[in-house]
């Protein structure tokens, strides 16, 4: 992880174990985000609506192009 996420980095979880232990062995400030209303901002600008909003948006892209797999397109064009 270090050549991708940088030392000032801060992490945003659910505050799984997981993402504790990772926040102290990395020496990451980590930001604890609810899922209730009220608790999904932390200090004012924490959050991680932006990746649920992306990922909302890339399975409405993708949707679409969700047809027949290419093994199986022979049998569409008889």
């Amino acid at each position: 992880m270090n050549p991708l996420v940088p030392g000032d980095a801060v992490l945003c979880s659910d505050g799984g174990n997981g993402y504790r232990t990772l926040a102290a062995a990395r020496c990451l400030e980590h930001f604890v985000v609810g899922s209730k209303p009220g608790t999904r901002v932390v200090a004012g600008c924490y959050h991680i609506q932006n990746v649920n909003s992306l990922r909302a948006r890339y399975g409405r892209f993708i949707k679409p192009f969700c047809g027949p797999a290419t093994k199986n397109l022979n049998g569409y064009t008889r």
